[in-house]
């Protein structure tokens, strides 16, 4: 079946591709997931259940990438741009680490300080020449297994100092030896360099491609689909055949630890995957609004969610069964989804916005 040819985007608003908010949003979910397990569900987590808070991560930073691709070659958005946001990216992650969990920042890799790494890496990366582009991701990938064999991946979460925290010094316990920190950060921290970074910039690819017309995107079954498939079916070959230790660091149960080419393959057919068919389903949008809302406001519900995991329902010391664990979830998840329309609220009807306030809520 051929589809007429797509109509230009239009130029009235904002640019929102619909699919790739509304598979944000499932992300969302699945972070939701994996991080209110530590803080809530009885082990041992299902396997299931494991297999789905592992998508959340891949999506998320993927994601990102497109959206440096939109922000560079769609908008013409200049480098000083993208290093602001990365910057602030890595400010929250720090104001979330010291304000919410009560942890020195910087020790070990938060997804919000790779984020806030890989988008002026991944705006560089974008000007080198397409078949270098490439190299490097396959360089990542390949030198991964390599430093994880050549340096041992433990599975040890570093040691976080028993530390107190006040407006002019910090004082306790020893702080982890500079190598610890290093090692987190280039291979076994929660999300280290290598290999993260090669899904960032295989995001950049993606987006490049996906909105290369300048034109309303749709993904094609017969071609993108199929290329989606085939990266799923080599990755959940690869991943079965090479799982990894799959460790449970500090109760969080992802199934990333250590993260295996096998599964970066897999979560990069996914994303394309995921698209295609949320191309072909415009008529179920209205059913999906929810995730859209969600996935339009991202960072907010992040951290939103770990405040209230960390600073509501961890102090109760509870363990619950999966069943009873899944209503508490599904009561977070419907308020994290109240705040994302309250979000789009404010979005569409406070103008003139500041930088930070569209930063934080979406735009």
């Amino acid at each position: 079946m051929e589809y007429p040819p797509p109509k230009p985007v239009s130029k009235a608003g904002p640019f929102r591709d619909i699919p790739v908010d509304i598979l944000r949003g499932l992300a969302i979910t699945f972070m939701i997931m994996a991080n209110l397990t530590p803080a809530l569900l009885l082990p041992p987590a299902p396997g299931w259940y494991r297999f789905l808070s592992s998508l959340a991560a891949p999506i998320f930073i993927g994601l990102a990438g497109m959206m440096v691709a939109l922000s560079r070659t769609g908008k013409g958005r200049p480098f000083s741009y993208i290093a602001t946001r990365g910057g602030l990216f890595i400010l929250a992650g720090a104001l979330l680490q010291v304000l919410v969990f009560d942890y020195v920042p910087f020790l070990d890799v938060d997804v919000l300080y790779l984020i806030g790494l890989a988008l002026p890496l991944t705006y560089l990366y974008l000007g080198l020449p397409e078949r270098g582009r490439w190299a490097v991701i396959v360089a990542i990938l390949c030198l991964t297994p390599l430093l994880q064999v050549g340096l041992g991946y433990s599975g040890a979460v570093i040691t976080r100092p028993d530390v107190t925290l006040t407006p002019f010094s910090i004082s306790g316990d020893p702080f982890p030896a500079p190598v610890e920190i290093a090692r987190a950060w280039l291979m076994e921290g929660w999300f280290p360099v290598f290999p993260w970074l090669a899904i960032a910039f295989f995001g950049a690819e993606l987006g490049k491609y996906r909105w290369r017309d300048r034109a309303a995107p749709r993904f094609r079954f017969k071609d993108e689909g199929r290329w989606g498939a085939g990266l799923l079916l080599a990755g959940a070959v690869l991943w079965m055949l090479f799982p990894g230790a799959q460790y449970i660091r500090d109760s969080y149960v992802e199934l990333f630890y250590p993260p295996m080419i096998g599964f970066f393959v897999f979560a990069a057919g996914l994303v394309v995957f995921a698209l295609t068919v949320l191309d072909h389903i415009p008529a179920q949008y209205g059913l999906l609004d929810p995730l859209r809302a969600a996935g339009g406001c991202s960072l907010a519900i992040y951290l939103a969610q770990y405040t209230v995991i960390i600073k509501v329902i961890e102090p109760f010391g509870l363990q619950l069964p999966l069943p009873a664990y899944l209503g508490v979830f599904l009561v977070l998840y419907t308020g994290m989804i109240l705040l994302a329309y309250f979000l789009r609220y404010v979005r569409t009807s406070w103008h003139g916005q500041p930088f930070l306030v569209r930063f934080l809520i979406g735009s």
